[in-house]
């Protein structure tokens, strides 16, 4: 049984997103298991983007299904907006203070990472009103990154494009400093020179805005939409340091990086830096249902008294979902019993390691680059200018992949790779064949 055209057209994204090589019944996806799918006609690919980073456990694994059914008869919803709380939810909650670094302890749950971090950016505020400064309401982000699209996300978004529409519905306040890009920004000087420069920057930009008005600090350890743009280690460390100099919260978007991504548990773990408030989502469940999490220092929740009745932060109807947090926690065991998070650095390097040996040489390729799983080739002119490869030569990438049997993300300047995090060793090297192939065939293509 297949999926009738005609219902396909009523899905507002095959309406509006990019699909120009393949008919909408060609992209109906039918099963997956592993690093697999298979599409409704039969087609077996390899997911080299976990969906969208989100499948860190891998697909079809029924200990998630299992957990979620029993969850659902004994209590499929309760709503966490009149002080009510549920097992699930507690659990996890607990769970997650012994997972992430320092005494970040709180968690207020919502449904995506575009909550998560709205509700980090409401977090602070309060906080800071809390603390007899409600002046400080002005956010700090950085130029490529990406948060959500909410209208308070797409305000300290860093890519333009996406929110050229709604700049008239944005508040001022959102000032947006660049990053430090080792590829592009580096130079004749070293990573070090960089950050100090970009930090330099970035505490000037805190001075210019008045830190009695700058409530907070955004930023991802990477940034996946801006490119899988990789500061250098130490960035995060001179980040902390501007924020705890200046009295300005630090917010640590790992709704991407989180649970296991980078090849430990969070990101900020890279530098051991411990960030004010953390946002997660994706790897939380593995995508096996929407949740996502705000997670508050101590030092935050008490300024808030135990003795409280008032509200702050209002959460949505879905927050706490308990057959979402029952999810979440038979996810967070497989990672630990799978040893998961070890894997994902031990198989990022392979593939690091193994695209960068196959495509070197290459002229359109300038850099192969990666953290744990989370790898990418930037793609050059062949010129040797170092020029971007035009997007539309970029995103070609995407049909020569996906004809010799995987997924790939290629967008922008470069195409992304991030598998689940169970990948064996022979998935990697078949995944680097792929993609080394695809790209072989695209330089011929440009070079000639």
């Amino acid at each position: 049984m297949t999926t009738p055209a005609a219902a396909i057209r009523h899905l507002w994204t095959h309406k509006t997103q990019d699909h120009p090589w393949l008919s909408d019944r060609e992209l109906v996806i039918d099963r997956a298991e592993g690093v697999w799918v298979w599409m409704e006609d039969g087609t077996k690919l390899m997911d080299g983007f976990a969906g969208l980073a989100v499948v860190n456990v891998g697909h079809g694994r029924r200990e998630i299904a299992e957990a979620i059914a029993e969850q659902t008869v004994r209590l499929a919803y309760y709503p966490t907006t009149r002080q009510f709380s549920n097992r699930p939810a507690a659990e996890l909650a607990a769970k997650l203070a012994t997972l992430t670094p320092g005494d970040l302890d709180y968690t207020l749950f919502a449904t995506s990472g575009s909550e998560a971090n709205e509700r980090a950016m409401q977090i602070a505020r309060h906080y800071w009103i809390a603390r007899g400064k409600p002046d400080k309401h002005k956010v700090i982000s950085l130029q490529g990154g990406y948060h959500g699209a909410t209208m308070g996300t797409f305000a300290v978004c860093g890519l333009p494009h996406m929110t050229a529409a709604y700049s008239a519905l944005q508040p001022a306040g959102f000032t947006k400093v660049a990053p430090p890009y080792p590829f592009r920004d580096r130079g004749a000087g070293t990573d070090a020179q960089l950050v100090e420069r970009r930090a330099r920057e970035l505490r000037d930009a805190i001075v210019k805005e008045g830190a009695d008005t700058v409530s907070a600090v955004i930023m991802e350890p990477v940034l996946s939409s801006g490119g899988f743009i990789i500061p250098p280690l130490g960035w995060l460390r001179a980040v902390r340091e501007i924020c705890d100099e200046l009295g300005v919260l630090m917010i640590a978007d790992e709704v991407i990086t989180g649970f296991g991504r980078t090849g430990k548990w969070f990101g900020v773990d890279h530098e051991g830096v411990v960030p004010d408030l953390m946002t997660v989502a994706k790897g939380i469940t593995s995508g096996y249902l929407p949740l996502s999490g705000t997670i508050a220092r101590g030092r935050l929740a008490d300024a808030f008294p135990e003795t409280s009745t008032q509200e702050v932060v209002h959460p949505n109807t879905y927050a706490a979902h308990p057959v979402a947090c029952a999810a979440a926690l038979a996810n967070l065991q497989i990672m630990e019993k799978d040893r998961l998070v070890d894997n994902a650095a031990v198989m990022g390097q392979r593939l690091l390691d193994g695209l960068r040996q196959a495509v070197t040489g290459k002229r359109i390729v300038g850099e192969v680059r990666g953290r744990g799983l989370l790898v990418c080739a930037e793609l050059v002119a062949p010129d040797g200018s170092g020029q971007p490869l035009p997007a539309a030569e970029v995103a070609k990438l995407d049909r020569k992949a996906w004809e010799r049997g995987a997924i790939v993300y290629a967008r922008g300047q470069v195409v992304r790779l991030a598998p689940p995090l169970c990948i064996t060793a022979a998935e990697v090297d078949r995944l680097v064949d792929v993609v080394a192939a695809s790209i072989s065939e695209l330089d011929a293509e440009v070079t000639r």
